[in-house]
């Protein structure tokens, strides 16, 4: 026996329905119910290793006044940037002209 709105109803064409509707829910949410978008988004947001390619070359530098420097050549949007590395400081200083020319991005 089936009455006859079960009888006219297609379970089918009602799940596509439910799995299209937008639904406003939180991130934490959403990763909280999918083990695999949440695992996606973990590996999306990890740090990658450099390609092998890649070289980093560092140099310390002993100067009479301020003990030992790490210089580095960064590279900037295909720029290189030779930088010191302070690893006690707080702020990172950068001349306003290499900002401008080769940075260019947002700074405070």
């Amino acid at each position: 026996r089936v009455s006859d709105i079960v009888a006219k109803i297609k379970p089918e064409k009602i799940l596509e329905t439910v799995l299209r509707t937008p639904i406003r829910l939180e991130v934490g949410e959403l990763l909280g119910t999918s083990r695999e978008l949440s695992g996606i988004l973990t590996n999306a947001i990890k740090p990658k290793t450099l390609p092998n390619d890649s070289k980093i070359e560092a140099h310390s530098v002993w100067t009479k006044t301020r003990g030992l420097l790490i210089k580095i050549a960064m590279c900037c949007d295909g720029q290189t940037i030779n930088t010191i590395i302070d690893t006690g400081s707080q702020l990172n200083i950068v001349n306003k002209h290499i900002w401008k020319t080769i940075i260019n991005r947002p700074i405070d």
